[in-house]
C-alpha cells in the first residue's frame, strides 16, 4: 500500500447522518382575496411571519376556485373587487361553507357596509389601512373559533356514530337540544374520568 492510500484510509471520517429537518405545524391556513398586488403581498408577508400558511386570489373567480379545491381557516376578503363584488363572493363561501370565517377588508369603511357585510355572516370588518397588531388579534381570534366549530363537528359526528343519534326517531327541537348536551358533556365526562383513573392507579 502506498504511503498516500496510507493516509487517505487512516484520517478518512465517516459521514454521521444528518436528522432530517421537520416543517413546524402551520398556525393556520388563511386566504386573502384582494385586487391590489401590494395589498395581497404585505398580506402575505405579514401572516406568514406569524406561521400561517397563506395563499392569494387577485379577484373573486380565483378566490372561489381556492375555496372549493381546499379549506381554510379565514379567509380575508376585499369588499372591492373587479369581476365580483365582495359580497356576492362572501355569499358564494357561505353556500359552500356555511361556518367559515370570513373577515371583510376595505378601504370604503363605512358603518353600512360594515353591517351589511356582518349580516350576510362575515366574522370581522377591517378597514384599510389597517393596524397590524388589531388584525393579526382578529386572525388569531377567527382562527381559534373556526378550529373549535371544526373540532364540535366531529364530536358531534362521532358522537352520532358511537351512539346511534341519527337512527333515533325523535327530531323534535327538545330531543335535539338534549343531543347537543350530550356533546357538550361528554368531552368534561372523559376528563374526569381520566383524572379518577389516574389517582387510583397512583393509589
Amino acid at each position: 500500500m502506498s504511503e498516500l492510500a496510507a493516509v487517505s484510509e487512516v484520517t478518512t471520517i465517516p459521514r454521521r447522518s444528518t436528522p432530517e429537518r421537520t416543517q413546524p405545524e402551520s398556525a393556520g391556513r388563511i386566504l386573502i382575496i384582494d385586487d391590489e398586488a401590494e395589498i395581497r403581498e404585505s398580506l402575505e408577508t405579514l401572516l406568514q411571519l406569524e406561521g400561517y400558511t397563506v395563499a392569494v386570489a387577485g379577484n373573486g373567480r380565483e378566490g372561489m376556485a381556492h375555496v372549493g379545491e381546499r379549506t381554510f381557516d379565514v379567509v380575508l376578503l376585499d369588499l372591492a373587487l373587479p369581476d365580483k363584488n365582495g359580497m356576492d363572493v362572501l355569499a358564494e363561501i357561505r353556500v359552500l361553507h356555511p361556518q367559515q370565517a370570513v373577515i371583510m377588508i376595505t378601504a370604503y369603511g363605512t358603518v353600512e357596509n360594515a353591517v351589511r357585510a356582518m349580516q350576510s355572516g362575515a366574522t370581522n370588518f377591517i378597514q384599510k389601512p389597517w393596524d397590524n397588531e388589531k388584525l393579526l388579534a382578529d386572525v388569531r381570534a377567527a382562527v381559534a373559533r373556526q378550529k373549535a366549530e371544526e373540532e364540535n363537528v366531529q364530536l358531534k359526528r362521532a358522537l352520532k356514530q358511537r351512539y346511534n343519534f341519527e337512527h333515533i326517531v325523535g327530531k323534535s327541537e327538545p330531543m335535539l337540544k338534549i343531543f347537543d348536551l350530550v356533546a357538550q358533556v361528554a368531552p368534561s365526562r372523559s376528563t374526569c374520568c381520566c383524572k379518577a383513573k389516574a389517582g387510583r392507579a397512583r393509589s
